[in-house]
């Protein structure tokens, strides 16, 4: 029998994980001078975590959550998304006691059982932030300039931010009915999909991507226009903010994101190098009420997530190629040449590693020259040749590979030499 991967999974190895690790690496650094901490949350969550946080009329929770039962009758729900799981330990651990804003980070696997296509898959990585305690718009205005920067340092060129306002509960409400009644005339033209979220998620058709749809919702009201005093007075500032830093963005005035805990301040990050639906790099934005709703305290939050194969598939698009920093570790690879010399290889790999020196060996002996050829191309800084007359005299020539130069040295009396050569 012959087995495959689930659909919608994938296996990563060679150039993927290079890219992996500069897209996390890259986060991490970035998400360190922004002083946001790490956090770890459990791959799955009681079930209403997420219908509660995400919202129950939501798309995640009515269609593409993998929920499934434990042995007494729980129902547990693998994580679609990071901030539910984020919220639920703050609340749970009462970490919002701590210095406010409670700046977080996550990295992690996220499922969602929908179709499978380019850079949307059931099980996926994630990026994000939360900034958990503050309602000043200038962490709104941070959380906005750390993900445009983490975009730029990634390599991306051209870049558009979205923003906009889907305002608080309370003007909010009174603009979706006012959209209700805008869509009413409408409901047999739209799409099924649109009908269905008028009066669940309405906001939700401003994503629609029919064409049809989206041509009755350009003559739609614009939530901007009926923001109260204090929801508009925060998008300034939010403006104003990034003003001073120079950041470009657009007020997008049809932005509306997924989930139901959002307020106020909404973005999104797009490339105008991808001429598709799936430009959208990431986003996020304001959540007011999602803490107490969890049982903690009444404490405003800002947060965004990135999907990490959405990003990496995007860069090999563009030809973004990562960028390999160099730690100055040195590394050798061992070149045997023959299976006899075993005994002579493994003495030196077992010294070169507790020397903390990166090294390893060809186990499958195969011509010198290509070995050589692949040493440099994998990025080790020396290479040494185990050969015949290295075993008979008990010698080690190290080679540089990058500044073309060569030693030879007794392995017996000269160790240390070594070590300072590689060093």
């Amino acid at each position: 029998m012959i087995y495959n991967s689930p659909r919608g999974t994938s296996d990563y190895y060679g150039e993927d994980i290079k890219y992996i690790d500069f897209i996390i690496d890259t986060a991490r650094n970035l998400f360190k001078i922004y002083n946001y901490l790490e956090i770890i949350t459990p791959h799955f969550e009681h079930t209403e975590v997420f219908s509660r946080g995400i919202g129950e009329n939501s798309d995640i929770v009515q269609k593409e959550m993998f929920t499934f039962s434990d042995k007494k009758g729980r129902s547990l729900t693998l994580r679609p998304e990071g901030t539910a799981s984020v919220v639920r330990a703050v609340v749970e651990r009462k970490l919002y006691v701590e210095n406010l804003p409670l700046k977080l980070f996550y990295i992690g696997n996220m499922f969602r059982y929908e179709r499978p296509q380019k850079g949307r898959m059931r099980e996926f990585k994630q990026i994000g932030i939360e900034a958990i305690g503050c309602d000043n718009p200038a962490i709104d205005a941070e959380a906005i300039w750390l993900l445009n920067s983490l975009f730029k340092n990634l390599g991306f060129k051209n870049l558009v931010l979205y923003i906009n306002s889907i305002g608080c509960s309370e003007c909010r409400k009174d603009y979706i009915r006012l959209l209700e009644e805008f869509l009413k005339p409408y409901s047999k033209e739209l799409c099924p999909g649109c009908v269905n979220r008028i009066g669940k998620n309405t906001l939700r058709v401003f994503d629609c991507k029919v064409e049809t749809c989206r041509n009755i919702l350009s003559g739609a009201p614009k939530i901007s226009n009926y923001l109260c005093e204090k929801c508009s007075s925060h998008l300034k500032d939010v403006f104003d903010i990034l003003n001073i830093l120079d950041i470009q963005y657009v007020h997008n005035e049809n932005l509306v994101r997924g989930f139901d805990y959002y307020t106020r301040t909404i973005f999104e990050i797009v490339s105008e190098d991808i001429d598709s639906a799936q430009n959208a790099l990431g986003g996020g934005g304001r959540y007011d009420n999602l803490i107490e709703e969890f049982g903690g305290p009444k404490l405003s939050s800002t947060g965004f997530a990135i999907g990490l194969e959405r990003t990496m598939l995007l860069m090999q698009d563009l030809s973004i190629k990562p960028v390999v920093i160099k730690d100055n570790m040195p590394s050798v690879y061992l070149i045997n040449m023959s299976a006899d010399f075993n005994g002579y290889l493994f003495g030196i790999l077992k010294f070169l590693r507790q020397n903390k020196i990166i090294c390893d060996s060809n186990f499958n002996i195969k011509n010198v020259g290509k070995e050589i050829k692949w040493a440099k191309s994998a990025g080790y800084s020396h290479i040494i040749i185990i050969g015949e007359d290295e075993v008979k005299n008990n010698t080690v020539t190290i080679k540089d590979l990058f500044n073309f130069s060569q030693s030879q040295l007794s392995w017996l009396n000269e160790k240390s030499r070594l070590i300072n050569l590689l060093k």
